[in-house]
């Protein structure tokens, strides 16, 4: 009798330790096919989580106010806990208040002439991993500022 009271407590067991485990998030409930076999179901990757994952750009700025001539770099301040790798850098110009256009994809860039009295302002939209596993997160971009015309150095005389 004391044998087929522990085999049962085991059986009992098991059967235990899969339902607190079906319950539990990080493993995923089991169904049984037509033959008896269990079989996993995929974990999905929630949307939470995965917002949770994505990098960002934060304090996105100018090194300084953008000149004819004069080259100017974008800063920001990277927010994940993974390498950047492969972020998407742009400057937007806009002449107007609903005309925007991208005139550089760098890090850095030198308004030109044709840039002078025109709004421009640096995005940035940082990205991890690479392929299937990449994720990025939004765009972000620094605030407008006007191009200035060249300054004193920048004059040829």
């Amino acid at each position: 009798m004391g044998h087929l009271n522990i085999a049962t407590l085991a059986r009992l067991g098991g059967t235990l330790v899969m339902v607190w485990l079906a319950g539990c998030s990080e493993y995923p409930a089991s169904t049984a096919s037509a033959l008896g076999a269990v079989q996993a179901q995929p974990v999905a990757v929630s949307r939470e989580v995965e917002a949770r994952m994505r990098p960002v750009a934060a304090a996105v700025a100018m090194s300084g106010t953008p000149q004819v001539g004069r080259v100017v770099s974008g800063t920001y301040r990277w927010m994940a806990d993974w390498p950047e790798t492969q972020s998407v850098h742009q400057w937007e110009a806009a002449s107007g208040p609903t005309r925007i256009r991208v005139v550089a994809r760098a890090r850095e860039m030198m308004p030109s002439t044709g840039l002078r009295g025109v709004r421009l302002r640096y995005c940035v939209k940082p990205v991890i991993g690479a392929g299937t596993a990449r994720l990025a997160g939004h765009k972000t971009c620094s605030a407008w500022t006007t191009v200035e015309g060249a300054g004193a150095a920048g004059v040829a005389g």
